[in-house]
């Protein structure tokens, strides 16, 4: 049985992902994605 690995990502897409093959098989996706990231002051 195939094991799946599973990754939830948040954000934008910046450009369109880029998908291929590797000589074994394995799939692999490029992606770049932007993210807001909000750190807190002093305030809260």
């Amino acid at each position: 049985m195939a094991s799946f690995n599973r990754v939830i990502l948040l954000g934008n897409l910046t450009r369109d992902p880029e998908s291929r093959q590797a000589q074994s098989g394995t799939h692999i996706v490029k992606a770049s994605i932007a993210v807001n990231d909000r750190v807190p002051d002093g305030n809260g």
